[in-house]
């Protein structure tokens, strides 16, 4: 899957651009998208580029931050960390490949990364860990290994996916219990919020029940 220049300029914002004075397939961005929407973060765990030199800071559009630091953090807790041998870039003002005929490239706006570049260049079949190209798309992102024409290193963002957001649950006025507002869905404890309003909770879970007794009701 790819998305359209439509949905990555109405998604992250359209910016103006004149090609690069000195360097052949960079850019220049005029005006200020660059300075509201660029942020920097330092890795949860040491990275290097591809000549070994240890990255400090991340480079990325801020609305994929959230994203990428879940990525990085994923990796770290199923500590396959190791699967990122090199971090080979993600903003980066340019065209695609580097040619100036050729589009904006998805790391000009700062929503693509670059993994393990010279271990799976452009153009090769050779497949990243299934258990990389999974932690990425679990946070949006499309494995350009699967193109029509491969491009293995390669992780670019189709969808923004929410950070959990808190949530106080009330029973008039009153906060009973903590939930979490996640992709448009609430999460809210059960028992909690029904023993609040007078109810048991009898939870069969080798059934797949969870059934609430009301007062009055049939216990």
């Amino acid at each position: 899957m790819v998305r359209s220049t439509d949905w990555v300029e109405r998604t992250f914002g359209r910016f103006a651009w004149r090609d690069h004075p000195i360097k052949r397939g960079m850019i220049e961005i005029l005006g200020e998208w660059k300075r509201h929407n660029i942020i920097s973060f330092a890795p949860p765990f040491e990275l290097r580029d591809a000549r070994g030199r240890r990255i400090s800071v991340i480079h990325c559009h801020r609305l994929l931050a959230p994203a990428l630091r879940r990525v990085f953090a994923d990796l770290a807790a199923r500590r396959i960390e190791h699967l990122v041998n090199t971090f080979d870039g993600c903003f980066v003002a340019r065209h695609m490949g580097w040619d100036p005929r050729r589009s904006l490239s998805r790391h000009a706006w700062g929503i693509a990364v670059d993994i393990n570049a010279r271990l799976f260049p452009f153009g090769s079949a050779a497949s990243q860990d299934p258990r990389l190209i999974a932690a990425f798309a679990r946070q949006g992102f499309t494995w350009g290994g699967e193109w029509r024409t491969p491009d293995p290193m390669h992780f670019e963002a189709v969808d923004v996916p929410q950070s959990p957001r808190h949530l106080d649950i009330l029973v008039d006025g009153e906060r009973v219990a903590s939930g979490t507002l996640w992709d448009g869905r609430a999460v809210a404890p059960v028992r909690e919020i029904a023993e609040a309003l007078g109810a048991a909770v009898e939870a069969r879970l080798t059934e797949g029940k969870i059934e609430i007794h009301t007062p009055g009701g049939d216990c």
